[in-house]
């Protein structure tokens, strides 16, 4: 009897330190980045920038390379590059408007900068006069490819600048409520003309690819 006793003791004080442990892991990753010292957060230079890691959910990779960004508005998340920091001129207006500029360093050796506007109050409607604000700001005509989401929609036009700097323009529009997203993405390369042809056709691959990410955040459940 004494012997079942103690096993049964044994089983209990087991289970509760397995518990505990599992208990402080979900404990951690619930910490936010912020919230965590420099020294005990992964080296990269969204996470180790104190002013760009306040925008970053986790310290988990949402995908390879990549965090998840919540904005300073609370109304949209994307991808956010692990080696990406947000520049000075960071500027936002309750939840109405933000405009940044934002850095990264590819993995090929390129820099690539990313200028992102946000309007709650645009519409879908005002899709026509944002397209032809990103054609300004590039100074060029462009050819606007459509991709449609369940919630919003993304226009995005490749551009060339110079022979050494190319991009893609984009606008991303909420389908249920107001609010609309102006980007221009370009990066420059300065490589061997044949190796930069190479470079740019994966990095607009990956520049729609991030831009698909965007998605605006349900205001229901935020």
């Amino acid at each position: 009897m004494w012997k079942n006793y103690s096993l049964i003791v044994w089983l209990v004080i087991i289970g509760l330190v397995m518990g505990g442990c599992q208990m402080g892991k979900g404990s951690e990753r619930d910490i936010k980045p912020l919230e965590m010292k420099a020294e005990d957060l992964p080296d990269v230079r969204a996470l180790q920038d104190e002013f760009t890691r306040s925008f970053i959910e986790s310290t988990e990779e949402v995908e390879p390379g990549y965090y998840s960004f919540l904005s300073g508005t609370k109304q949209y998340r994307m991808l956010f590059p692990k080696e990406g920091v947000i520049h000075q001129g960071y500027g936002v207006k309750e939840d109405q408007f933000e405009g940044f500029l934002m850095s990264t360093i590819n993995d090929n050796g390129t820099d690539s900068q990313i200028k992102i506007n946000y309007y709650a109050y645009a519409t879908i409607e005002s899709v026509e006069g944002g397209l032809e604000m990103l054609e300004g700001s590039v100074g060029q005509k462009l050819e606007f490819e459509k991709v449609k989401a369940e919630t919003s929609e993304l226009y995005y036009a490749p551009f060339q600048f110079d022979s050494d700097t190319f991009g893609i323009a984009a606008l991303v529009a909420s389908l249920k409520e107001n609010g609309v997203i102006q980007i221009v993405y370009d990066t420059q390369c300065k490589k061997d003309q044949n190796e930069c042809k190479q470079i740019k056709e994966e990095e607009v691959d990956k520049m729609i690819h991030w831009a698909e990410s965007i998605e605006f955040v349900d205001k229901e459940i935020k």
